[in-house]
């Protein structure tokens, strides 16, 4: 739905979007592929999800701060970010799911065998990570556009209705 927003509030809104993006660039599309190059190892894989949480809890705890300080429309996108960044903690959970049963299997394998193993799954292992990445990166792309053209999500505004002083744009 589209609204009637000034541009200094559609900017305001955009803030939220534009850190998620930045997080995902600057840990998992740069640090990541820096940290595998750099032959660091399995520790590598710990490095992502240990710069990227203290975003994502900014995130959160910004959301928050926008329900009680924020004109409504900064508001909604905030809460759009915080939803995005628990489908990104959902991927985390899983990977550290899938690395733990990994790093339990391969301790029963003998040498160069717990090596394969252990590569062979923690690529694996590490794809719900990527796939989520790529995916919020679109929806974050897509949010950051609607919050410069004024739009929130219609189930966002069934859940945060919009003030009075708030109207939609009609569509004709």
């Amino acid at each position: 739905m589209q609204f009637d927003i000034a541009d200094p509030v559609r900017s305001r809104a955009k803030n939220a979007h534009e850190l998620f993006i930045l997080n995902l660039i600057a840990f998992h599309l740069l640090l990541a592929p820096a940290a595998i190059a750099l032959g660091i190892g399995a520790w590598a894989l710990l490095l992502t999800p240990l710069f990227s949480l203290p975003v994502l809890g900014y995130i959160f705890l910004r959301s928050r701060r926008a329900e009680t300080r924020d004109p409504w429309f900064v508001m909604v996108h905030w809460k759009v970010a915080v939803q995005r960044a628990k489908l990104l903690l959902i991927s985390y959970a899983v990977t550290a799911v899938i690395l733990l049963v990994v790093f339990v299997l391969t301790q029963g394998a003998e040498g160069s065998m717990q090596e394969i193993l252990f590569t062979v799954f923690t690529r694996v292992g590490v794809m719900p990570v990527v796939i989520t990445v790529f995916v919020t990166f679109v929806l974050e792309s897509s949010a950051l556009n609607q919050a410069g053209q004024g739009e929130v999500p219609d189930r966002l505004v069934q859940r945060y209705p919009a003030p009075d002083d708030v109207q939609p744009v009609s569509v004709d």
